[in-house]
């Protein structure tokens, strides 16, 4: 059977698909040289290459997070359903559902309840309960308190591979409160808030004209 031109053209573009997803995102550098010359390379340069270095991707796109290097069957569970542990300080069962994460392999982010308006926004998310941990898996809140056998079943459910497949070297992000602190207010300038100085008028002059003061 002689091939077609359809058959041919489909060769050809999933040959050229193939290439495009072997180019590693991350391994063209831009590098701005001490004259402000540009030049690009696959070559981490030295610290005295240049005094600008930018990792691009093959697009000219920042480099990829975390995630995007991650396998690709946790990769895509994890942005479908990412992870979140809710955990507070001297809790023996929050160090156990981290140590529980961390062992399975799973990409997580978490949040800690410190402050009042931590404690509020955490009753809110646990309809009113003030146990922890609490995980969250996409939009899906599990009961709260550590259950590894019931976790073991929601992250089966949403694709996360059974045994730990991160790559060696991964580091999570670090734990950030659950409520943002506010942002800190720029002091008034002190000439704004002084209270006006009060005129003060010399003392009349004898000898001035009548109707004149100096």
């Amino acid at each position: 059977m002689k091939p077609t031109l359809r058959s041919a053209f489909m060769y050809s573009a999933a040959v050229a698909l193939s290439l495009a997803a072997g180019t590693p995102a991350w391994a063209i550098y831009k590098i701005v040289g001490p004259d402000g010359s540009i030049t690009f390379s696959d070559v981490p340069p030295s610290n005295g290459q240049g005094k600008a270095v930018q990792s691009l991707s093959a697009q000219g796109a920042p480099a990829p997070s975390p995630i995007d290097r991650l396998p690709t069957g946790l990769r895509e569970a994890a942005r479908k359903y990412p992870v979140t542990l809710y955990t507070a300080s001297q809790c023996g069962a929050c160090d156990a559902a981290r140590d529980y994460l961390r062992q399975r392999g799973i990409p997580f982010s978490e949040k800690t309840i410190t402050t009042n308006a931590d404690i509020q926004a955490y009753k809110a998310l646990s309809g009113g309960s003030d146990k922890l941990p609490l995980v969250s898996i996409g939009s899906t809140k599990l009961p709260v308190g550590f259950s590894s056998s019931n976790w073991d079943v929601a992250l089966d459910a949403a694709g996360y591979p059974k045994k730990n497949e991160l790559p060696r070297g991964y580091v999570g992000p670090q734990p950030v409160a659950l409520v943002p602190p506010p942002a800190p207010q720029e002091p008034a300038s002190k000439a704004a808030t002084a209270p006006a100085a009060p005129s003060v008028l010399p003392p009349p002059n004898p000898n001035a004209p009548k109707g004149f003061q100096f």
